[in-house]
């Protein structure tokens, strides 16, 4: 028995349901996180409308960006404290981000704000990049003169 999938819809002039079917309909698609018991199961959802994916496109990356941004006050809040391994962290997530806007939704963004937002994560990933080279390096420098203060010590006064 094959599993088909249908899109159904109530015509507003003559009252009659249509019957579409769901794998040929274009448009974004999401799948809902959360499962509702004593209801109808949804494994997938398709938004057709252009204006309506967009929005939510956006809304689901200026998201993405706020948590960014909140990582990244916290890492610079935090200088003593932050760990490259944090860092690093934040880095991927924000690379991630960027090619999933670049692959996945640069047919439904506009160009505009897809260069403004490009741009915006670019920003982020750029201090990012440059608060991992001032945490590798700090720790480098500690290294260095630990090694540099154990010389002189094996050193002492030579006759």
């Amino acid at each position: 028995m094959s599993k088909k999938n249908y899109y159904l819809k109530k015509d507003s002039k003559s009252g009659e349901i249509v019957y579409m079917e769901f794998d040929k309909i274009k448009g974004y698609n999401i799948t809902p996180k959360s499962e509702v018991y004593d209801a109808i199961k949804v494994d997938k959802i398709v938004f057709i409308n252009p204006s309506f994916s967009e929005k939510i496109i956006k809304k689901k990356i200026d998201i993405k960006i706020r948590k960014l941004l909140r990582e990244l006050k916290s890492i610079d809040e935090d200088d003593d404290s932050s760990s490259a391994d944090g860092i690093r962290q934040t880095l991927m997530e924000a690379e991630r981000l960027k090619l999933n806007i670049i692959k996945n939704y640069c047919k439904y963004l506009g160009i505009n704000y897809q260069t403004l937002t490009l741009k915006k994560i670019q920003i982020i990933i750029n201090q990012l990049r440059i608060k991992l080279y001032n945490t590798m390096n700090r720790k480098k420098n500690i290294f260095d003169n630990l090694f540099y203060l154990d010389e002189e010590e094996y050193r002492g006064r030579r006759r």
